[in-house]
């Protein structure tokens, strides 16, 4: 299967599990069901090689993105509500679900490490591109891991953290998509 069908099914996965669970860890078990079915399909085509880990790192921070992306949507439009008063049958608490979030980013930057360690060990050779990755790989894990230490360390409030590191985040995103874009156009 290729990298975009193999993401795309991971996604399917994903929310179908979502609207299936009605659990509290419904985020959790539908990320691992995504794994194992990125580990799954790439494996079945790839094999166990470098570059199936690679591709399999790769199309897991991908869906690691969207879902943080999809659950902060909706933790704002919880947040919207309960300033609204309009409190509804959420199981869940905002600080909890900001905590699920900062989680998720830290899973999704690892993954996205794992997806540079590995494509520097498919590739064998450094060019504009891959420095490009390496930078706002590094800057976005700096980031993470400065406002972890201030989450854990120094009363930083994970609300806050969490919409610092999602635009991080998107940097990364960024850089993995936007780089072949600006490098081929414009160097």
């Amino acid at each position: 299967m290729s990298f975009p069908i193999t993401t795309l099914v991971a996604l399917i996965t994903y929310f179908i599990s979502r609207a299936l669970l009605k659990s509290s860890k419904q985020v959790f078990v539908g990320l691992s069901l995504a794994l194992l079915m990125i580990v799954g399909l790439m494996t079945y085509s790839k094999g166990i090689s470098i570059l199936g880990l690679h591709v399999s790192a790769t199309s897991f921070s991908i869906v690691m993105l969207i879902v943080t992306f999809f659950e902060t949507t909706l933790l704002e439009r919880h947040i919207t509500k309960i300033k609204k008063g309009e409190i509804g049958s959420n199981d869940k608490s905002v600080e909890r679900e900001y905590n699920e979030i900062f989680i998720l980013i830290g899973f999704g930057l690892g993954g996205i490490i794992l997806s540079l360690v590995s494509g520097l060990m498919v590739l064998g050779e450094i060019d504009i591109d891959l420095i490009f990755k390496i930078i706002f790989t590094v800057f976005a894990l700096i980031i993470y891991m400065l406002t972890f230490l201030g989450v854990k360390y120094a009363n930083l409030k994970v609300r806050y953290a969490v919409r610092g590191i999602i635009l991080s985040f998107a940097m990364v995103l960024f850089a993995y998509f936007g780089n072949s874009i600006i490098l081929i156009n414009y160097l």
